[in-house]
């Protein structure tokens, strides 16, 4: 019997691995978006929820050092309670543009609760914003479909009412986030807005993971298969849209993670909508600053690099220095 050489056997093979192509799924700078409080974390569920307006302008101004270049603004009073006072906001704006100047403001723009819906709930906020610079509202957070987490009050979301936020915002150069927390949002999004011709490109398009402020943005479970639901929802989004995770609960560094491999453009974290950071474990979060840190250095061993705030306002669409230019020409004109 023959006994065959081993090395005549592996002598002139040569396996074709080296020559796959890169794949480009990843190939793209990646928007770190910061959430470091909300309306609805308080400090039963973490103690180190930031509460004060000093709280709450730290935990922006060190999250943006870690990387974050948009900062998803939320506004809270001296006890905690959650603000929607356009100069509270305005003020709690100020003061983190004053050590970040160059950090992207994505507001949340509902004032005036009991006084109407659609236009009624958003003009305030940007009339107020808007006039004190294009730096204070760059970007505005939209529900995109009717929802209540109160008998008290209840958003109610139509083709008009979307449709006349979506206007006014343009009108006055902030780009519109759509916040998606089921199909129906993003269908009515892409039949009310897209195709008509009524939302600017590039639409910025938000998918909701895990827990979001009141209610489930998608399934909790069964666990793992609840991730399915992520790359499933990405299918349905605007194909030319800045697509974003905005993960909350305990999965969302798991659901970051997937975003970040499944190509999306921006990921938001912060101790808005999260109080544990893994899934599995009770450790609690401690800073919104520490969430953006796990985010970078995840991002960075996966070989995507994060977008600076110059980046990620030309990945938005956010036209900054155009409303700066025509902002400092109005107050010149003003002082003739």
């Amino acid at each position: 019997m023959n006994t065959l050489d081993i090395h005549d056997l592996y002598s002139g093979i040569l396996s074709n691995v080296h020559q796959e192509l890169p794949h480009k799924t990843m190939d793209k700078k990646l928007i770190i978006n910061v959430a470091p409080t909300g309306a609805f974390m308080n400090r039963q569920q973490n103690p180190g929820q930031p509460y004060t307006m000093e709280e709450n302008v730290q935990a922006a101004i060190e999250a943006h050092k870690e990387g974050a270049a948009v900062w998803h603004v939320h506004a809270r009073d001296k006890d905690g309670t959650p603000s929607k006072d356009p100069l509270v906001v305005k003020e709690t704006i100020a003061r983190v543009l004053d050590k970040c100047p160059d950090i992207v403001t994505s507001v949340i723009p509902y004032a005036d609760y009991g006084t109407g819906q659609g236009l009624d709930l958003v003009k305030r906020t940007v009339d107020v914003l808007t006039e004190a610079g294009p730096e204070y509202m760059q970007s505005a957070v939209l529900l995109i479909q009717t929802m209540a987490f109160s008998k008290k009050f209840a958003y109610v979301i139509t083709q008009k009412t979307l449709t006349d936020q979506v206007q006014y915002l343009e009108d006055h150069g902030v780009r519109p986030e759509y916040q998606a927390t089921s199909y129906q949002g993003i269908k009515d999004v892409l039949d009310w807005l897209v195709a008509k011709g009524i939302a600017k490109d590039p639409p910025l398009m938000n998918i909701m993971m895990g827990f979001h402020g009141f209610c489930h943005g998608s399934p909790l479970g069964p666990d793992p298969w609840n991730y399915v639901y992520l790359m499933t929802m990405q299918q349905t989004l605007a194909p030319n849209s800045v697509k974003g995770v905005c993960a909350g609960g305990r999965n969302w560094l798991p659901f970051c993670t997937l975003a970040m491999m499944l190509g999306f453009d921006m990921v938001r974290v912060g101790m808005e909508d999260t109080v544990y950071i893994h899934p599995h474990r009770n450790e609690k979060i401690q800073s919104s600053a520490q969430a953006v840190r796990k985010i970078v250095s995840i991002a960075t061993e996966l070989g995507r690099e994060i977008a600076t705030p110059a980046e990620a306002r030309e990945i938005m669409g956010i036209r900054y220095g155009a409303r700066k230019a025509a902002a400092g020409k109005k107050a010149a004109t003003a002082a003739e």
